[in-house]
């Protein structure tokens, strides 16, 4: 029987865990909501993002509706679904949209929680001198990276001294991408077997 999931999904992280879905035989993915432009605080000029098209590509490819979601304040309409993933996703998302789902809401952060919620989890782990990364399947709540955490994997941290902090940060953001959509079926296949 197939699973609904609708997904709220940003950045390359996000669309590892699109794919992912669409190409099991196990999910019918009902809509994804995504951001087309970069935020404001990136880019005052708010340009379409550059991953943009690879969503667009890949939804109208598959028949899935894609909605662009660029201010907080805009209406999201969705259907009943048995689960709802959220990943890089820029705002809250409501008590009336995690509702929706049947079985399970959650989201995916690039850090353990609660030590690393909000921005920039990798950074802050490496200054604190850590040697994993977590990422942290968590249940979506009133605030940012605060719903318990249902599952995690970790990754070596493998610090190249010969590179920059911010070149560390970057080389990781990349290493950990797959790491995503495992996390992400991790946490669903919990769900499925309760």
């Amino acid at each position: 029987m197939l699973r609904t999931i609708v997904c709220f999904l940003s950045r390359a992280h996000g669309f590892d865990a699109l794919k992912a879905l669409i190409h099991s035989n196990d999910f019918e993915v009902l809509t994804v909501f995504t951001h087309s432009l970069n935020p404001k605080s990136q880019d005052p000029q708010r340009n379409i993002r550059s991953d943009y098209h690879f969503y667009a590509e890949i939804c109208e490819k598959n028949k899935i509706p894609l909605v662009s979601i660029d201010s907080k304040n805009q209406k999201i309409d969705l259907p009943k679904c048995d689960y709802i993933v959220e990943i890089s996703w820029r705002y809250m998302i409501s008590e009336e949209i995690v509702k929706k789902a049947e079985k399970a809401c959650f989201g995916i952060h690039r850090g353990k929680i609660p030590e690393y919620a909000g921005a920039e989890p990798i950074k802050q782990a490496l200054l604190n001198n850590e040697k994993e990364i977590v990422l942290s399947a968590h249940y979506l709540a009133s605030e940012i990276d605060q719903g318990g955490t249902i599952e995690r994997i970790t990754y070596p941290v493998n610090y190249d001294k010969e590179k920059s902090l911010d070149e560390n940060i970057h080389r990781l953001r990349e290493e950990i991408t797959p790491l995503f959509s495992k996390l992400m079926l991790k946490t669903i296949n919990k769900f499925e077997n309760m």
